[in-house]
């Protein structure tokens, strides 16, 4: 029964802190949605995205669609530096090909990135289905 309570409470607390975090703009949640990264995120995952300025091969970004509204989450399979400006060719984990219909000649430009999916010990933190809420209210209302 302890130890019960004792996870609950670390695990509301640590809800509590990431919504904090997320008031006030140290991390931003996105929700996973579409097949994309499976097996790693399914749809539904809540991922913590955080700002950073150093994308390598291998991690998990967040970016802004070219056209229309939305993100995608796919992960860094290249970086290319042109005029100062990194580019990143990304792809996602169970598709078969780059995003090539995101491409802007070298990639996606780092003023489309919005942050990177944090990683701790170099495992992506999600929280499992609990993203399933904002999928079906988007749908719902149309947002």
């Amino acid at each position: 029964m302890k130890i019960t309570f004792l996870i609950t409470n670390i695990l509301l607390i640590l809800f509590v802190l990431i919504i904090v975090l997320n008031i006030l703009g140290f991390i931003m949640l996105g929700v996973v949605e579409g097949p994309s990264m499976e097996p790693l995120f399914q749809t539904g995952d809540l991922v913590i995205i955080v700002k950073s300025n150093n994308i390598n091969v291998g991690d998990i970004i967040v970016f802004k669609k070219k056209i229309g509204n939305g993100y995608i989450i796919h992960r860094v399979i290249s970086v290319n530096n042109f005029n100062g400006t990194s580019y990143y060719v990304t792809k996602g984990d169970s598709n078969p090909l780059p995003d090539y219909q995101e491409f802007e000649v070298l990639g996606i430009p780092q003023g489309r990135v919005v942050g990177k999916v944090l990683e701790i010990n170099g495992i992506p933190m999600k929280i499992p289905m609990i993203g399933y809420l904002s999928l079906i209210l988007r749908r719902v209302f149309s947002v």
